[in-house]
């Protein structure tokens, strides 16, 4: 079972035919209904192989680097294929590449040929026609393609890197002054602090504002005349435009923000996890040994793995390669490449994923290994390989960052005791995957960030107090990198690294000859600033450089150890622009722009021109952070499996993203607001029937109000109960109580408040209740000037005042709901009592995600055909029902209606015959037509915008 290449992709009735050309009798079969199947033309699934084989459809093929995986959306599911890479060099004699391009292939008959026929027209039509083998050097002198050799002390020898380099600042710098020759003064001001962010990550019409098309590259070319194709074929819907925009992000991500795979060399792992055991001959598919902590594309590829589709599943990672080889005057010759990895599990944009998680993973954590290679010359001729790693992420515990202006003030979450507990388990697994953590913390000490910075100097030291970790397997190292390096003193730097020779001697790195392995690293330099990205790869470039010294003296390639990597000039540029690429590569990835101070990672000296283009990718990282992070995070957490396609339509909505254990949390925050408003509200001696989490405005004869907060309802044996829980504050701030013997009647229906997103109109999704009732039998409490004990456990008898007086008079405002035409008019709003009438109703809606629904059990057999016996409160226990929770909206209303209907029939004060009422209380067209000017004009400049 060896690992497929390349494969021609076709399209037939049933689905899309993938034919390995490398291994001709393997055939992947993925159908339209999502089901993936391997075909073998000597297996029993012949007749099926038989089908693409005899297939006349040619020109509906396309060439296939890879396939990426499958994913679903609200209109099509996806075949996610590479159809494009650049060749970055080797490692070990096996090739990496870095995606160029993709392409999403909708699993319909219909939408795919469109698909199809436009990628075969476009301009890259060709590229996509003939076959990709060429991408695949079999010899030593194409290894290094797009990378020129450098000779050591040759002034040329740093070219080499340049050419590895995507969208390098040096290549900027030409492209910038050409750009204000040809901007206008205008757009030159907004262009110049943009000049290294991609116009495609902005909407069409942001990319028209700034003077620039979204298809100026041949990949985006291959995007744009997909979306319109796709859009063509499915309609121009605000469901196929967001779609479309989702699509369009993963094409991005995967083709234009570093992603790399090989065929045959596991870039999951560094040399020293492998230890030797690389795999020969491709006798084993890569996804049986690929680490899934950075198997980038795990999720989306789940349907291959689980159909045992190994061969097919092709582990990709996000990070960088680069690589530059070297040879000296009549001596050995090395390589060096400098591999980063990111880690998924907190992958995120810079200030929407700060601090860790609560299972220890932290924000932008990447792996960055420097490998060198050396061709001897000795009598033995092996080939020496020298490995060192280096590790990076956000600090460990609890905190954020909120995107608002160029220098935000941290905020760190959470008591102390939970910061060193989550610090303790990232420094646990850290420990037992790399050994010894020297922890080298770069923020400053004054100032906004010493709110943090002495956190984590903090929940270390609780940490190895508590004995959560080895004294002896941590060391904490605080370095204010600003204070140090000020007035552009980074010559200061050499303190720093006086400070780590010791630490260095004793981690040491892994070197290797053949299958006998010299030496391992015990440890590992773990280094962070806030965003783990400027600050950080400068010292981890100057540990590497100081490394790659030691390795070189040791290997016996360099003969000049006291003068270090300064004795070659053109090697020290290499390995400078080397590591420089790394920085902007991570730092595009993490904060949208090129790294700063790139200026002293490749020349070694800082100048003015670099802290104007610092300046500039400050503001550019403040443009995106406020304009485009939060989708991007969204579509991010999407492809790892973290949020579905509803949540990131929601994010264009609100504008914000969240975090990936968002419904959890708030699941777990509203089954306590319940368990607390059954504590605090209903009286004693009656028995819970239901609770469950709603949204409602709290506002008595109105429908629709601009603000609407969670609230509880709750039916009891004598009541029916809605409840508003503060979460910040932890208390029942307002409850409404309503006698079963005073309901008159109860409608259930489709309950419209917001038309921005497709799901907003979707009936099953948006339900709710509107409670009708008398004033005499309902008291309204409001807790805005009392604790929690000011409404206690209280009986309508022992209560003098009269339940009347407390309720406000009919609130009849402008917001209140006014009906498209007659024959579409809500009923709860033909039914609105004149004022001073003494029926009222109050509207609630059920909430689609997270939903809480939880019941009394009682410890003892109920004596009641219908209803469970009315005990006392303090003999019942609250269980959820998770049953119900996992109903639509819809069906847990009707739900709702039949517990109210069958207490209220208890109380033989009700026509049971009329009490529910099934009817829209908001329909869709309602709530179009009910729209504000000012709330259609936003809308419109929404869709316009970010649609």
């Amino acid at each position: 079972m060896a690992q497929v290449r390349t494969s021609t992709l076709t399209l037939a009735k049933d689905g899309y035919y993938l034919r390995s050309i490398d291994y001709p009798a393997k055939t992947l079969f993925v159908a339209f209904n999502g089901s993936i199947s391997t075909l073998d033309k000597t297996g029993s699934s012949s007749s099926q192989g038989s089908v693409l084989i005899n297939l006349k459809e040619e020109e509906m093929s396309i060439s296939v680097l890879a396939v990426i995986g499958t994913f679903a959306l609200d209109l099509f599911s996806y075949l996610f294929v590479a159809t494009d890479s650049r060749c970055r060099g080797t490692i070990a004699d096996k090739s990496v590449y870095e995606v160029a391009s993709v392409a999403a292939l909708p699993l319909d008959y219909a939408a795919g040929k469109a698909v199809l026929q436009s990628m075969l027209a476009g301009p890259n039509g060709m590229k996509h026609r003939k076959s990709s083998l060429a991408l695949q050097p079999s010899s030593s002198a194409s290894l290094n393609e797009g990378h020129e050799s450098s000779v050591i002390d040759s002034a040329a020898s740093g070219a080499s890197a340049d050419s590895a380099q995507k969208g390098s600042d040096d290549n900027n710098s030409s492209s910038n002054g050409q750009s204000r020759k040809e901007s206008t003064a205008s757009k030159d001001s907004i262009v110049q602090a943009l000049q290294d962010v991609s116009i495609n990550w902005l909407s069409p019409q942001i990319a028209k504002l700034l003077g620039r098309g979204r298809s100026e590259s041949p990949e985006a070319a291959d995007q744009s005349v997909f979306s319109a194709a796709l859009t063509n074929e499915a309609g121009s819907s605000s469901a196929q435009r967001m779609e479309t925009r989702i699509i369009e992000e993963l094409a991005r991500v995967f083709s234009t923000s570093g992603v790399f795979y090989s065929y045959d060399y596991d870039l999951t792992r560094s040399l020293q996890e492998k230890d030797g055991c690389e795999l020969v001959d491709d006798k084993m598919p890569l996804s049986l040994s690929a680490s899934e902590n950075y198997w980038f594309n795990l999720y989306l590829q789940r349907q291959l793995l689980t159909s045992e589709a190994h061969e097919w599943a092709l582990p990709l990672i996000q990070g960088c390669i680069q690589m530059a080889f070297c040879e000296i005057k009549g001596g050995d010759s090395f390589q060096v490449c400098v591999l980063s990895r990111r880690n998924w599990r907190r992958i995120g944009m810079r200030y929407e994923r700060r601090g860790a998680n609560a299972d220890g993973y932290v924000a932008n954590s990447v792996d960055t290994e420097q490998i060198l290679t050396v061709e001897t010359s000795g009598s033995d001729g092996d080939r020496h390989f020298a490995s060192f790693v280096q590790t990076r992420g956000s600090m460990p515990f609890y905190w954020k960052q909120a995107a608002s202006g160029l220098h935000p003030v941290p905020t760190v979450l959470k008591s102390d005791g939970e910061n060193a507990n989550v610090c303790g388990i990232h420094l646990r697994r850290e420990i037992d995957r790399l050994g010894r953590q020297v922890l080298i913390n770069l923020v400053e000490h004054k100032g906004r960030e010493a709110v943090v910075g002495s956190m984590y100097a903090s929940v270390v030291g609780q940490c190895v107090a508590e004995e959560m970790v080895e004294a002896q397997m941590v060391r904490y190292i605080p370095w204010d990198f600003h204070q140090e390096t000020r007035g552009m003193r980074f010559e200061n730097l050499k303190s720093l690294l006086g400070q780590l020779k010791r630490e260095i001697a004793d981690i040491g790195y892994y070197w290797r000859a053949g299958q006998q392995a010299f030496t391992k690293q015990s440890g590992v330099f773990r280094v962070n600033c806030m965003d783990c990205l400027d600050r950080t790869n400068v010292v981890q470039s100057t540990i590497a450089r100081f490394v790659l010294n030691e390795q070189l003296v040791r290997l016996g390639v360099h003969i000049a150890p006291e003068q270090g990597l300064a004795a070659y000039s053109g090697l020290e540029k290499t390995l400078n622009h080397l590591w420089a690429n790394n920085g902007d590569y991570i730092s595009r990835q993490y904060a949208g722009t090129s790294a700063m101070k790139g200026d002293f990672t490749r020349t070694g000296k800082r100048n003015f021109t670099g802290v104007m283009s610092d300046a500039s990718y400050s503001l550019a990282r403040l443009w995106m952070s406020t304009f485009r992070d939060y989708f991007s995070q969204s579509v991010l957490d999407f492809t790892m499996g973290y949020q579905s396609a509803g949540d990131v339509f929601r994010t264009l909505v609100e504008l914000r993203s969240r975090e990936p254990d968002h419904a959890l949390q708030l699941s777990r925050t509203r089954e306590a607001a319940i368990e607390a408003s059954i504590a605090i509200a209903v009286y004693d001696g009656e028995n819970i029937q239901m609770a469950c989490t709603v949204q409602s405005s709290m506002v008595l004869d109105t429908l629709k109000t601009r603000q609407t907060e969670d609230a509880v309802l709750i039916v009891t044996t004598a009541a029916v109960y809605l409840c508003r829980y503060h979460y910040q504050m932890e208390k029942v701030s307002e409850v409404l109580r309503i006698e079963l013997s005073g309901l008159s009647r109860v409608q259930y229906g489709a309950y419209i408040t917001d038309t921005h997103m497709p799901q907003s109109l979707d009936p099953t999704r948006n339900h709710g209740l509107v409670l009708y009732f008398d004033a005499a039998v309902a008291r309204f409490n409001s807790g805005n000037s009392q604790n929690k004990s000011d409404i206690g456990h209280r009986s309508s008898e022992e209560d003098g005042t009269s339940a009347s007086a407390k309720l406000p008079s009919p609130n009849i405002t402008e917001t209140s709901v006014v009906a498209a035409d007659r024959q579409e008019s809500s009923p709860a709003a033909e039914l609105r009592p004149e004022s001073g009438a003494k029926e009222h109703f109050i509207a609630c809606k059920l909430v689609s995600e997270a939903q809480v629904v939880m019941q009394r059990a009682c410890t003892k057999p109920s004596g009641d055909a219908g209803l469970q016996s009315a005990c006392a409160v303090t003999d019942l226990s609250l269980t959820r029902l998770e049953s119900l929770e996992n109903q639509s909206p819809d069906l847990l209303a009707e739900c709702l209606c039949s517990v109210i209907l069958s207490a209220a029939l208890k109380t033989n004060t009700v026509d049971g015959s009329n009490f529910i009422v099934d009817a829209p209380i908001i329909s869709a067209a309602t709530a179009k037509h009910s729209l504000s000017v000012i709330d259609k004009v936003s809308s419109r400049i929404h869709k316009a915008i970010w649609i």
